[in-house]
């Protein structure tokens, strides 16, 4: 039987301006992650419990994608996995540096299509590069690490390293972007997928996704961007544009 990877990068965070509010966070720097050896990883917290298990070759794609389309940007921001069921994704503060952050919830509605990350990813990079983001902005309720804790193993108890981190805080970006910003995000985040050769219509199968899953469970996402039929056109007729310009007939 193969052996699964099982890393987790606790961070136990305590929500600013609410001492009694306190809850485990958990994130996952992918650049770690896709150094696993195993084909599987498993993704938990203490003990034996699987959140969730990605196939490493995914999270290697998902790397390649974010590092494509941030050069594209001109940004430098490191990725992470966090967990939560609802679907969702930021932007925010690690140690004082940019990150773009994917919840376990997002990873499973888009499973493996690799062009529909390309068009997350692109359009959260957008919000970086197009100077939608700055220090003021972050929540006034900051999320502040308050101990995180690193342990790696294989299988049940096959320990392959541990060790400690501490001091780090991470805070995410209140994204309540006006809908030029979102506009300008969704564009220019489709000039990053066509730019890396990724698939344009990864955004509006994900935004069809995002939009049928808003009917049931709570998307966060969606919750604070702009979610109506009128946005899904836009993108659709910036991708038309796009194919328009390359020769390439339109869908």
């Amino acid at each position: 039987m193969s052996m699964k990877t099982f890393i987790a990068l606790v961070l136990l965070v305590a929500l600013s301006g609410c001492a009694t509010a306190r809850r485990e966070r958990m994130v996952w720097r992918v650049k770690d992650v896709v150094l696993a050896e195993s084909p599987v990883v498993n993704f938990g917290g203490a003990g034996d419990t699987v959140m969730a298990s990605i196939p490493t070759r995914l999270l290697q794609e998902l790397m390649l994608a974010h590092l494509r389309i941030s050069r594209s940007a001109g940004i430098t921001a490191e990725l992470l996995l966090t967990d939560g069921d609802d679907p969702n994704a930021f932007a925010g503060m690690l140690s004082d540096r940019p990150v773009i952050g994917i919840n376990l919830g997002m990873v499973k509605l888009i499973g493996e299509n690799i062009n529909e990350y390309a068009a997350l990813l692109g359009h959260e990079a957008a919000h970086w590069a197009k100077g939608h983001i700055d220090a003021t902005r972050l929540r006034r309720s900051t999320l502040e690490v308050i101990g995180t804790v690193v342990s790696a193993g294989l299988g049940a108890g096959g320990v392959l390293g541990a060790g400690t981190l501490a001091g780090l805080g991470l805070s995410m970006i209140d994204a309540s972007y006006s809908r030029d910003q979102e506009r300008e995000a969704d564009a220019a985040g489709i000039d990053y997928v066509v730019a890396n050769n990724y698939d344009p219509t990864g955004a509006v199968t994900l935004f069809e996704k995002m939009i049928q899953q808003a009917k049931g469970p709570r998307v966060p996402f969606l919750a604070s961007h702009p979610s109506d039929q009128e946005r899904l056109e836009n993108i659709k007729a910036l991708i038309d544009a796009k194919k328009s310009l390359a020769g390439a007939p339109a869908p």
